[in-house]
């Protein structure tokens, strides 16, 4: 086991490791190899008939070109003529269970799409925010909202009211106060003013423009912004929770290297 550990550490200590075992996991017919190895050791041939058990009819070659990036990344290794699952494998195929990335991520990609899926994580993003560390973002998005993965967050009211800093001695009208107290920290729109204070949204402008005579408030326009519907939820927390879980076995790999040195 520390043997494995110490191996496993290598593929981990790989720079692009969780690109390539993204890109690795994101074929199903990877995935079914990796199941049945992770059950009994196969040889070839005892591959390609529980495949073709399986509904997946390939050529001995072929079984050899989809294991390869599996023995890549130290989800299989060879015993022998054999193939097995390590532990590292049996844990990443428990972890796929009832997720199926084929059809939701391009293969062979760079792992933009993951990347911006996991941002989304921690809440909407404007296409500045995430074009700071995507290239071809517009291509990237789209393809996630194809996908159904992802949502472009729209809302009828782009402007913002805030309040300013400026202390104002004069007198405001009962209903300036009213709006100017019910603008929060966060910003709000003119609509949902309207509804807070209970007057039609024509007089909400009224008393917005008086008080931005005043230099009471300011506006300014919210960008669009992209958040993940429930079925990118579902795939960005499996992408995060492998992320983890590879973070935390490269440290279990560094300790039991450090023991062994």
């Amino acid at each position: 086991m520390k043997n494995e550990f110490l191996k496993i550490g290598e593929f981990l200590s790989q720079g692009n490791h969780l690109s390539e075992l993204f890109n690795a996991v994101k074929n199903v017919r990877r995935l079914k190899i990796l199941d049945i190895v992770s059950t009994v050791p196969c040889d070839i041939k005892e591959l390609q008939k529980r495949l073709k058990n399986s509904g997946y009819y390939h050529s001995c070659s072929t079984i050899s070109e989809y294991l390869e990036p599996l023995l890549k990344n130290g989800l299989v290794k060879k015993e022998g003529n054999r193939y097995t699952s390590t532990l590292y494998g049996r844990q990443i195929n428990a972890m796929l269970k009832g997720l199926t990335l084929e059809n939701a991520l391009p293969k062979h990609s760079g792992c933009y799409e993951e990347f911006v899926l996991r941002e989304l994580l921690h809440g909407a993003k404007s296409y500045e925010e995430l074009a700071k560390s995507v290239p071809s973002l517009a291509r990237v998005l789209k393809r996630l909202q194809e996908e159904g993965l992802i949502t472009k967050k729209r809302s009828a009211d782009q402007v913002f009211y805030f309040k300013t800093k400026r202390r104002f001695n004069e007198r405001l009208s009962p209903t300036e106060r009213k709006v100017l107290t019910a603008i929060s920290e966060a910003g709000i729109s003119a609509r949902q003013l309207s509804k807070l204070v209970g007057i039609n949204l024509r007089r909400t402008y009224k008393y917005l423009r008086r008080l931005g005579d005043k230099q009471l408030i300011f506006n300014k326009n919210v960008p669009l912004t992209y958040e993940l519907t429930d079925s990118g939820k579902e795939v960005a927390n499996f992408l995060d929770e492998l992320a983890m879980f590879i973070s935390s076995t490269s440290n279990l790999s560094a300790l039991n290297s450090g023991n062994n040195n």
